[in-house]
């Protein structure tokens, strides 16, 4: 329960609140100690007529609200009629002879009984008030607290003292006299309250004594030793849903009728029960420690005997209606009212008896534990109240004890293992059985007419039939796990007990479960809520010949009658409790409005049944949201995580216990407002800015691309350079030379020896111009793609370099080639072939060594021992010439390090190339990154000069 606020700008007349009534209209009508007030949608109305107590509360069949008033003598105001805007009063100047209204009463007829200290008066509309005095008038401690109309319109009155006159009364004729009977003597009750529930009964709550129910004449005693919260009696209320509810001054309690009915020593019970058994006859026989207990007609019997010294732990009733009863080491037969033993062979007793049953041909088997025997554990068959057979339970498995039995189809008995296992028992021979490979221990077992096997276990209920197991499990919709019970009833339902309750399934259920077996069940689950209380032991039920279903629990009997299970056909109003975001309590009216971005949104709601709460189901659907219904079950919160901006409706619907739903949905809206980035100018700020960048990258890649073609554009400026160099060095200048010793050798064309050295000398150097065009042909057209031998191509170059040339190459080859990049490739070979040509034409020198190193880089070294190269040719070339220029561009191109060092006794040409540039798979090492940090080379006096360069 919470405390009730009132909305702001609100409040009751006076805090002291003496009665409250929920009328028909919606409206909650308060009565205080200094006026009457209206609550109708959260506001409240505080009418202006002062009253002094105000109360009780009373609406008419024709929806009339009215109140009494207690202490108010200068202006006596017996009965008020509530209006819109005012009330109405009445009192003793308008012919009331009751100067208070203490109680309030309405009948069919419209007319309202009030009760006070001066006696009982009637008021009807357009007729004069009537006055009737009490049995005891003119004792000023009599006064008539409650009030009542029953069922067959008999008026009842009730006054908080006992004694002659006092009491509970009733008005007979024109008279209240008190109501005294020889079932009832009301006179030594006192009334405090009084209430006539929906089947008739007359309900009256006393000062000190507790409740009581007037039913049929007989009259029924709740106190606190009952369960009831309190003796004393305040009020007494029943709800549309025909729960009555009892305020006394401990509690609140509430009376419904249960589908489960317990019997204990209240009803006439000897003790505590611990077996049970039924006969065809219809009574119920049940087993109370040293007593025989028999329900007949409604009515205990108990049966006691010297036989009797133990404890029964055990009743059996075979099909002609023989009571069997298991006490200590004996079995005994009640008939024709005397307990008679079964013996053994030798007139022993046949021992602790576990479990009876009989065969297909009405033989009687009983499962015994004979400590005293050395057999121990035995399964006999009775005949005329001796053994006739008895089979050892040796043949089981760890010789356990055969703690239950079952009539098998061709005649035997099933028979299940204490510990493990089942056993079908024909002709002597017990013959184990493991349905779907199961071998655990069995609570219970019972047949079916049609031959199925229904085993209770700890872990589920396995029906058997054909070779064929099948198990119902908490997948299947089973509560809990632990079945300790399964029993037919014959009219189209199992049942199943449990310790978390009474199941009841119907057979459709179960035959579209046989045919698959991961169907889930309806299922009628009746629980503490329904007054089932969980059994400790496993004792079997048995329904009796009129259709009702027995069981024992160790504390009481209990009983359900399927034929008259009471049943709630009211759907539960549902309303929405709170709207909280975060911990902050939004307000439920209008359409409130959240704040930004809220993380959870939670809505707390409740369903208004009061019969089973625990079993009252909801169903939820926030609209903007959810597709769908949202199956909550009896959770009474929903939760939504990161709710986008938007309008949302929160819908929800509930059921009662029995399933009825409610089709009145109750509902709140609210607004989440956006954040500013979730607002559309923002979108459209995104949107703008988006294609800004689209246009961006747009463009950058235009230009990329346009640098793309220029860069292709200058590779050919710069092969066309390059040949140029190379054409200009070599075959132009041949050619021109060749020239000149021809126009030489024209000016004296009479000169024959002249003219002879001229042509002479003409034929070598066009052999050399054809040397030097193959040279720049191969230069073109070499390529190390197939091999990748960078040294073989060196090789080759040399020695088309020393045609016409003296000097002597020598080669020298560190590390193993990898696979290269071809472009860097052929620019390494064409630094290379220039510089070796360059040596051979212009060095002057006898020896030149080529030196190429493979580690995690490439390394060309190419040194003559030649005149070497001026100062001024070594950084800008010379003039007209581009081979030192060409080698320095072809470096740095590719990422290169290239240095030319010079001395007077020759030149070194130093081509240092990256690994990750020239090889495909580059892996760098510590070394390598050393390498980049440090310049390869020698320490010399020489000049150098770096980024390229050879002379020419």
């Amino acid at each position: 329960m919470t405390k009730w606020t009132p909305l702001a700008g609100g409040s009751l007349p006076n805090a002291a609140i003496r009665s409250v009534l929920g009328a028909r209209n919606g409206s909650l009508y308060v009565a205080t100690e200094a006026g009457v007030a209206r609550i109708t949608n959260g506001r409240i109305y505080s009418y202006p007529e002062s009253l002094r107590w105000a109360g009780p509360l009373l609406e008419d069949d024709q929806g009339r609200v009215s109140t009494g008033d207690w202490g108010n003598p200068s202006n006596s105001s017996t009965l008020c009629s509530i209006g819109e805007t005012h009330l109405s009063c009445q009192g003793m100047k308008d012919g009331f002879g009751c100067m208070y209204g203490y109680s309030l009463a309405s009948e069919k007829a419209g007319s309202i009984w009030i009760g006070s200290d001066q006696g009982i008066c009637r008021w009807r509309e357009n007729a004069l008030p009537e006055n009737y005095l009490l049995p005891s008038h003119g004792r000023s401690e009599h006064t008539v607290l409650a009030m009542a109309v029953d069922k067959e319109g008999s008026i009842w009155g009730g006054i908080s003292t006992t004694g002659q006159g006092a009491g509970l009364l009733k008005l007979t004729g024109k008279e209240w006299k008190t109501f005294v009977t020889p079932q009832v003597d009301g006179r030594k009750l006192a009334v405090r309250s009084l209430s006539t529930d929906s089947s008739g009964d007359l309900w009256i709550g006393t000062e000190s004594q507790g409740l009581y129910r007037l039913s049929g004449g007989k009259l029924e005693h709740f106190a606190t030793t009952d369960g009831l919260s309190g003796d004393a009696v305040k009020q007494i209320f029943e709800d549309r849903e025909h729960t009555l509810w009892v305020v006394t001054d401990r509690g609140i309690d509430s009376f419904h009728d249960l589908p489960v009915i317990s019997f204990t020593s209240r009803e006439g019970l000897s003790g505590a029960p611990n077996q049970l058994t039924t006969s065809r006859s219809g009574d119920v026989w049940i087993g109370a420690s040293h007593t025989l207990n028999l329900l007949h007609n409604q009515q205990f019997f108990h049966f006691t005997d010297p036989f009797l010294k133990r404890e029964i732990h055990y009743l059996f009733s075979d099909s002609h209606d023989r009571i069997w009863v298991g006490a200590g080491q004996q079995l005994l037969l009640y008939e024709h009212g005397r307990f008679t033993p079964v013996t053994d062979r030798y007139g022993d007793r046949v021992g602790e008896v576990i479990e009876m049953e009989e065969d297909s041909r009405h033989r009687l088997w009983a499962s015994v534990q004979n400590l005293a025997d050395q057999r121990g554990n035995a399964l006999i068959r009775i005949q005329d109240l001796r053994v006739a057979e008895s089979f050892s339970s040796s043949a089981l498995a760890d010789r356990q004890i055969m703690n239950v039995l079952a009539p098998e189809p061709g005649g035997g008995l099933w028979v299940a293992g204490y510990s493990h296992g089942l056993y079908r028992f024909r002709n002597g021979k017990f013959d184990q059985i493991k349905p779907d490979g199961f071998d655990g221990r069995i609570a219970d077992m019972t047949s079916d007419p049609d031959g199925a096997l229904w085993i209770a276990t700890p872990q589920a209920a396995i029906r058997y039939m054909n070779g064929r197991a099948q198990a119902i499990k908490t997948s299947n919709g089973l509560p809990c796990e632990n079945v300790l019970s399964v029993i037919n009833d014959r009219v189209g339902a199992h049942w199943l007990f449990m310790q978390c309750g009474i199941l009841r399934i119907r057979d459709s259920e179960i035959s579209r479960w046989w045919s698959n077996a991961t169907s889930q069940l309806t299922i009628t689950a009746f629980t503490l809520s329904d007054g089932a209380l969980p059994r400790l032991r496993g004792e079997r039920p048995f329904f009796s010949s009129d259709g009702r279903l027995w069981s024992v629990n160790g504390s009481s009997l209990q009983m359900i009658d399927p034929k008259r299970l009471p049943s709630n056909a009211l759907p539960p109003p549902v309303h929405i409790e709170h709207l909280l975001v975060g911990h902050t309590d939004h307000p439920l009216v209008g359409s409130p409005t959240l704040p930004v971005s809220p993380q959870v949104v939670e809505v707390d709601y409740a369903g208004l049944s009061y019969v089973a709460p625990a079993k009252v189901r909801f169903r939820y659907q926030l609209a903007g949201h959810d597709r769908e219904w949202t199956d909550s079950g009896t959770r009474r919160q929903a939760f939504y995580n990161d709710l986008s901006p938007g309008y949302y409706t929160f819908r929800v619907i509930a059921c009662n216990n029995d399933g009825v739903w409610n089709t009145q949905q109750a509902t709140i809206g609210f607004m989440i407002p956006p954040a500013w980035y979730q607002t559309i100018w923002f979108k459209l700020l995104c949107v703008v800015v988006a294609a800004m960048l689209a246009y961006s990258l747009y463009q950058f890649r235009i230009r990329q691309y346009a640098t793309m073609l220029k860069v292709r554009f200058d590779e050919r400026i710069e092969e066309r350079t390059r040949l140029a160099r190379d054409l200009h060095d070599t075959l132009l200048q041949t050619i021109q030379g060749s020239k000149m010793v021809a126009d030489n050798a024209l000016e004296r064309p009479n000169d024959s020896a002249r003219m002879h050295k001229a042509l002479d000398l003409v034929s070598t150097w066009l052999e050399r111009a054809t040397l030097e065009g193959r040279a720049a042909l191969n230069s073109l057209r070499s390529s190390t793609v197939d091999t990748n031998d960078l040294a073989a191509a060196f090789r080759h170059a040399a020695e088309d370099c020393r045609i016409g040339s003296t000097i002597q190459v020598s080669h020298a080859l560190t590390g193993t080639s990898s696979d290269m990049h071809p472009i860097v490739r052929d620019e390494i070979y064409r630094i290379g072939y220039e510089a070796i040509n360059n040596a051979c034409v212009h060095s002057g020198g006898s020896l030149m060594t080529v030196e190429l190193t493979y580690n995690h880089n490439v390394q060309l070294r190419i040194r003559d021992n030649g005149k070497g190269i001026g100062e001024k040719t070594l950084q800008s070339g010379k003039t007209g010439h581009f081979g030192l220029e060409g080698m320095r561009e072809r470096a740095d191109r590719i990422g290169a390090k290239l240095s030319v060092c010079t001395a007077p006794d020759g030149t070194e040409v130093n081509l240092l190339v990256p690994g990750s540039v020239v090889f495909k798979t580059y892996r760098p090492t510590k070394r390598s990154q050393l390498l980049k940090m440090f310049a390869i080379g020698r320490n010399s006096p020489r000049h150098t000069s770096s980024g390229g360069g050879a002379h020419n």
